[in-house]
């Protein structure tokens, strides 16, 4: 176990803002431990942890923000799609395998408390999308629906699932997969899919087009811009970054927040940091992202 504390470095967040949508009071530079690198990583519910995967190794690593205890979750999870549950007692990840020179995804929970690991979906070459919704995981592998309840414990009704497979848009209600890709399926790739938390809403990236977001049936989307791997800030916002590639690395990355509608967007963070992979808390307050340099932020929100 080791330890880690943070230091505060106000980034003059907003300062290039278009509409004030967020009011940003800090932004800190968490020191990980040494060694340790954060290429991604997603923020708890409540914001007293993070999980953190290095684009260099596989692997996932929680870190308590609150105590800077590090805790390894998985030597071969990835970050993709990864979920928290709602209290934060359990982790849902991919983990990667290979058979025959091809690559299979397993889904897998840990529960944080006791370090136990259960596998929800056995190795699989079409899991395309996956949800938590209290105690009920919800996979959806090529269409096909599977539901699990951690502890063997089921709630009645499940959140909505986004999933892509084959580079095409699906959103899974009550059991039954629908192809919705808002901007049809002739030569289009969609990614980073996500559902708003009232469940009303999908969030997803149109490959050389931008971030959309749409209605759970595809209808009225709405482009927010050039915003890569956005999250949902609350139902109203969402959050993601404009990064621009140099000739060998990222020669700048800003986070961007966006009003669903398309009405207003604003910029959170300025040139001195390189700010990518955003990951907002269930309520709000709270914002991580990372850097190409593997460095971990922790952005605090006026609620």
């Amino acid at each position: 176990m080791k330890k880690f504390f943070i230091s505060a470095l106000l980034l003059g967040a907003g300062i290039c803002a278009w509409a004030q949508l967020v009011e940003v009071s800090a932004v800190s530079k968490v020191d990980l431990p040494q060694g340790a690198l954060a290429y991604v990583s997603t923020i708890s519910p409540d914001g007293s942890f993070v999980v953190l995967s290095d684009m260099g190794t596989p692997g996932l690593v929680k870190l308590d923000l609150a105590s800077g205890e590090t805790a390894s979750i998985s030597s071969t999870g990835t970050s993709t799609g990864l979920k928290i549950s709602d209290d934060g007692s359990t982790i849902l990840f991919r983990d990667g395998s290979f058979s025959d020179k091809l690559r299979y995804t397993s889904l897998k929970s840990v529960n944080t408390k006791t370090g136990a690991e259960t596998t929800i979906v056995s190795p699989s070459r079409d899991l395309n999308g996956f949800s938590i919704s209290g105690s009920t995981v919800t996979a959806v592998e090529k269409g096909k629906v599977t539901t699990k309840g951690i502890g063997g414990v089921k709630t009645l009704v499940s959140a909505p699932v986004a999933s892509i497979y084959l580079g095409q848009l699906y959103v899974t209600i009550d059991g039954n997969t629908e192809l919705i890709s808002p901007q049809g399926t002739e030569g289009q790739s969609y990614l980073w899919p996500s559902i708003s938390p009232n469940g009303t809403k999908v969030l997803y990236y149109l490959v050389s087009d931008g971030c959309y977001v749409c209605n759970l049936d595809g209808s009225d989307p709405v482009l927010l811009g050039w915003l890569r791997a956005a999250c949902w800030l609350d139902d109203n916002t969402v959050v993601g970054m404009q990064d621009y590639d140099g000739e060998y690395s990222v020669a700048s990355s800003c986070l961007i927040a966006a009003a669903i509608d398309g009405s207003a967007t604003q910029q959170l963070t300025d040139d001195s940091v390189k700010a990518m992979f955003p990951s907002a808390s269930a309520d709000g307050k709270k914002i991580s992202f990372t850097t190409p340099e593997g460095e971990l932020y922790v952005m605090d929100i006026n609620k």
